[in-house]
Parts: structure tokens; sequence; C-alpha cells
């Protein structure tokens, strides 16, 4: 079923013992559609997760009250409370005060500042970028691989919510000025990363910290797949007879993680 902004997310809260016996495991499983080894898989993270998506809320009540039958809580989630039509405020730069914490946009000279007590989730993970080059040739109407590449890129990733907005800021490590660690600061992003993460911690004191996107990546894919975008070329010639061309697969997983990220912001304020 293609996503759409009216779609309803079942969120399945944990169980106490963060498994369910066999009968109860298979049953919610039937009213989900999944096989019970993705359902035993969400409940052993022991988060609230997503574990189907539906079309309208009458459906999705359906659910939630099936999988109240069997002793499992849940929660609908409308797709339109998670803003997904509005990008994340993509941050270069911060400068901390005894009271506020100041944060420059990316792609220009307007800034957003927020006190440190009006800081409410930091929640970290890394974005994952695979991309694959094949570079094929046809001769005489047979298509041969001549070439292929495969690239990818691994960068850490802090989203920062404030209580006045429901749009977070988005740090990522390789396109960040870490210059506000003065003395601290390192040679690498990564640690650079990690002793802002521990800054941010330290002075948002009241902002709860949420390293789980990592844990959660497997049992997202069920609601949430990564879909690899392809792009072919057009043939251009290489020769007498000869013609070569490039399709490139992409992959990356920024899109879930931004879902995620949402998901856990609407939990915590709806708490």
């Amino acid at each position: 079923m293609p996503a759409t902004a009216n779609d309803y997310y079942v969120v399945l809260f944990p169980t106490p013992e963060g498994c369910l016996e066999e009968p109860t495991l298979t049953g919610a499983a039937t009213v989900l559609q999944l096989k019970p080894v993705e359902l035993s898989r969400i409940f052993a993270l022991r988060q609230p997760l997503p574990a189907t998506r539906t079309a309208t809320v009458k459906e999705a009540s359906g659910i939630t009250g099936a999988l109240r039958a069997f002793g499992i809580e849940s929660t609908t989630v409308p797709r339109h409370e998670l803003h997904l039509e509005e990008l994340s405020k993509k941050i270069y730069a911060l400068e901390f005060s005894d009271e506020a914490l100041t944060a420059t946009i990316v792609g220009s000279n307007a800034s957003v500042s927020a006190g440190w007590d009006e800081l409410i989730l930091l929640l970290t993970g890394r974005l994952l970028l695979s991309r694959v080059e094949v570079e094929e040739r046809r001769r005489r109407g047979r298509k041969q691989t001549v070439n292929s590449r495969h690239l990818s890129t691994d960068e850490s990733v802090l989203d920062v919510y404030v209580a006045t907005s429901e749009i977070n800021w988005r740090i990522r490590a390789n396109s960040f000025d870490f210059s506000c660690l003065g003395s601290a600061r390192s040679v690498t992003a990564f640690e650079n990363f990690t002793v802002l993460s521990n800054v941010l911690q330290e002075r948002a004191s009241k902002a709860q910290f949420d390293d789980s996107y990592a844990q959660a990546r497997s049992a997202l894919e069920i609601v949430w797949p990564l879909e690899p975008q392809t792009k072919m070329g057009d043939w251009r010639r290489s020769g007498a007879g000869k013609f070569d061309t490039a399709t490139v697969t992409t992959t990356d997983n920024e899109d879930q993680f931004t879902r995620y990220s949402r998901l856990r912001h609407y939990l915590r304020r709806s708490a």
C-alpha cells in the first residue's frame, strides 16, 4: 500500500516481559498481518515501535482493539502528526550562552534560539548512504558489464527538539562547524560529535537523550523499509558499434530516520 498523507500508524507499546507466549504472538501477528518472527523482533526491543500502517482511523482502531484482547497495548498515530512535509532545520553552527542555545541555519545567516530549559529531546543516529554504479556496454545487441563501483558513507546525526516547535533542528557531523567546542574541539568529526552530544546533554538537563535508533532500525524496516532509487543514464557511443550506459542505484536511511525521530518526539509530547 503506497504511503499517503492520511495514513495511520499502529504503534505497539512494550510488554513487561519483552516477549509474548506463542499463542498470543501468533494471534497478534495475524491481526497485524506480520510474521511471528517480525512481531517478536519488535517486542524484543522493549520500546514503542510502529507495527503496521492503515489507510483509515477506523481500520487502525479495529487493530488496536483486537490487540487489546491479546493484552497488548498500542496507540494510533496519524501520519500528519509527524509533519513529514516540513523539512528539518539543518544547522551549521551553534553558540552557547548561560541561558540559551543559538543555532545558525545552513545556507543562510538566519538563526534560531531556545533556552536550555526549552530543549526537550536530543535524538542521535547514523545516516547511511550506499551508491552503486554499474557501467554496461551494448555491442551488436548484446549487453555486458564493463565496470562497477560501490560507494558508501556513514555519518553521525543529531536531532534537537524544542518545546515551542514541532520541527527539529538537525546537525550532521560532516557539515557542521564544531568551533563552539572551543578548546575541547578535536581532530575528527566523530570525536567532535561525541563531545558536542555530551555538552548538550549536560546543559539541557531537562531534555531526554535518545540513542535508540541504531537498535530499532531492523524493526523499522517492517513499516518504513529503505527504498532504493535507480537512475539509468542515456546510451552513448564509445566506439565503432559500441554504446555505453551507467545505472546508478542509491539507498539511504535519512527518510526512515526522520520518521522515527518525529515519532519519538510525538510520543514524548503525548506522554
